[in-house]
């Protein structure tokens, strides 16, 4: 496979009180895979607890401004040798989307600094569905959407939507009709969560059938739920103020008006690979389509 090139900003843990920015460029197999050949040399330049900004595909290292000044922490990754340091409980610091999708670099729709940590509620519509959507940051976004799980009255479905963006294939819906209790989804999700919860390639639907409900992990890592019973969305709501989150009227995620990236982690499965460990936990494919 063709190694591809990728620049980076990333920003990290110098001390308990200070962060820094930097520049990096790296190849790698895919996104992912780039990135962790980058987290695994830059500790030594100061970069602890490192998280992904922002990142570009570029098409050769010969486009690189002012490459020849660049410092080669590895063979497959060069850094800018200036960096940039910053409080790191400065609480505007940049919203930090969960593992598995990225920021791009580029002239964008609006202004990044507009994310953040929230939740909007809709009321019915025509179709009788109640509405909600809620952004997680990277730090605490695994441990919420497995308590969302919990806040449902009961599961009955369990379905995972492989995209079509992951090496533009057809979108596929995959069903466990066997998976129908909490603890059975949290299990899973738990042991194949850089598989799942930190895939930038998948949809992930937990079903109950009481008001038809769906709790939803799309592929931006948005939670959703969408339901036509108001008792559980009330209640739904509810436990997502109780862990902290605030309902807002200027919701903004990376879906919508943002350049990004998805990806997976440089240790997950392929594609085929994903599809087999499907199998083996007796999913069934129901559909597959071009979008």
């Amino acid at each position: 496979m063709r190694k591809e090139l990728w620049y980076f900003l990333i920003n990290g843990q110098t001390d308990n009180i200070t962060g820094l920015y930097g520049n990096f460029y790296a190849y790698g197999q895919h996104l992912g895979n780039a990135l962790d050949n980058t987290f695994k040399v830059i500790s030594k330049e100061g970069f602890n607890n490192p998280n992904l900004i922002e990142a570009s595909k570029l098409d050769n290292f010969e486009v690189i401004e002012n490459r020849e000044e660049l410092k080669k922490l590895s063979s497959k990754v060069h850094m800018r040798q200036k960096t940039h340091s910053f409080a790191f409980d400065d609480p505007d610091k940049e919203f930090q989307p969960p593992i598995g999708i990225s920021k791009a670099t580029g002239d964008e729709e609006y202004d990044y600094d507009l994310i953040s940590e929230n939740f909007v509620a809709f009321g019915q519509d025509e179709n009788g569905f109640f509405e909600f959507e809620l952004v997680v940051g990277k730090a605490k976004f695994v441990e919420v959407f497995l308590k969302t799980i919990e806040f449902l009255p009961l599961v009955d479905g369990f379905w995972i939507y492989i995209q079509n963006h992951w090496d533009n294939d057809k979108t596929e819906l995959w069903v466990a009709k066997h998976f129908v209790e909490k603890g059975q989804i949290i299990d899973f999700l738990t042991k194949h969560e850089i598989n799942t919860l930190k895939n930038g390639y998948i949809k992930v639907v937990v079903h109950c059938s009481q008001g038809e409900t769906n709790l939803t992990l799309d592929d931006h890592k948005k939670i959703q739920l969408h339901t036509k019973d108001e008792d559980v969305f009330k209640q739904f709501i509810g436990q997502i103020v109780e862990l902290g989150y605030e309902q807002t009227r200027e919701f903004y995620n990376l879906e919508f008006g943002f350049l990004h990236w998805h990806y997976r982690l440089s240790d997950s499965l392929t594609r085929k690979e994903f599809i087999k460990m499907l199998q083996e936990n007796e999913f069934e494919l129901i559909d597959k389509w071009d979008e």
